[in-house]
């Protein structure tokens, strides 16, 4: 797993919110089959531990450990809220080795407890049936940022004068907006165009793991379109996501992340998504389900 990029093809740096989470991606080997991660720099103003980048990091460290390539599916629960300001030690336990699968056991802890459980399975590629549900005809990525989408939801008014620095390390453009708390009511489902802001090296298990990063930005989008609330009306927070990988991908070129939210119901709610190349070749699904908890409005004094 690279730690540093000398730059794109054409000589460009790499962007410092790409670079320093892939510096965060280069985990220290502790022994025994546990690992030591930092959080991105660009990540000191969270104030909490952003789940894709746990979802990731614990990604690096299965791979470290099993050296078995490509991962098919992984499945976590985020245990407890973590912090951005504490390393976070990685625990990787092999449960189960085949001719054809191998699966691990990857626990996240912090402050001597556990904040993250995953699972993951690994299968050496076989010959089978195929099909895969076609691509939503879409434009070219020209729609808002999420950046700009998230600014506006903190700052209703006068964002664009914020003056705020902000950009992700992903490139995250939304197909016809992105509402999540907004008061306009949409449909459960959105669509965006994402991908890293520079080029990568050839290296599949990476590209995993950015995506398993990038998946955790939007997927719950949907699930807030139907529902009018402002930012301070909310407490969301995941509970447990999970992953499949279909195909080899880029993310070091556009994909487009179709996204839909089939239910929210007491306090929680579902987001899925499907991950396509520009060429219409899905490559991976994702699902979430997020807490959605309603914020009692303050008491008013006598």
């Amino acid at each position: 797993m690279p730690a540093a990029l000398p730059g794109d093809r054409l000589g460009n740096p790499v962007h410092p919110a790409l670079q320093s989470l892939l510096d965060a991606l280069d985990l220290r080997d502790l022994g025994d089959q546990a690992y030591e991660a930092l959080s991105p720099d660009t990540d000191g103003a969270r104030l909490h531990l952003f789940g894709g980048q746990v979802l990731a990091q614990g990604l690096v460290a299965a791979q470290r450990t099993t050296q078995a390539g490509l991962a098919h599916s992984l499945h976590a629960y985020f245990l407890r809220r973590g912090t951005p300001r504490e390393p976070i030690r990685f625990e990787v336990s092999l449960l189960r080795r085949s001719r054809s699968f191998l699966a691990c056991a990857v626990t996240a802890h912090q402050s001597g407890e556990a904040i993250m459980q995953m699972s993951l399975s690994y299968h050496d590629a076989e010959p089978g049936p195929e099909h895969q549900i076609p691509m939503d005809e879409v434009g070219p990525p020209a729609g808002e940022t999420y950046e700009r989408v998230l600014l506006r939801s903190m700052t209703p008014a006068g964002y664009e004068e914020s003056g705020i620095p902000f950009e992700l390390p992903v490139e995250i453009r939304g197909v016809g907006g992105l509402a999540f708390f907004s008061p306009e009511i949409k449909p459960p489902g959105a669509r965006c165009w994402m991908r890293v802001r520079g080029e990568l090296p050839d290296d599949p298990v990476l590209h995993q793991c950015l995506f398993a990063y990038a998946s955790d930005y939007a997927i719950m989008v949907p699930a807030l379109h139907p529902h009018p609330y402002r930012m301070a009306e909310l407490q969301t927070a995941s509970i447990d996501h999970a992953l499949w990988f279909h195909r080899g991908f880029r993310m070091d070129d556009w994909l487009l992340f179709e996204l839909d939210s089939p239910i929210a119901h007491g306090a929680r709610g579902m987001g899925r998504g499907l991950l396509y190349t520009r060429a219409g070749t899905l490559v991976a699904s994702s699902v979430q389900e997020a807490l959605l908890r309603p914020v009692p409005p303050p008491q008013k004094g006598l």
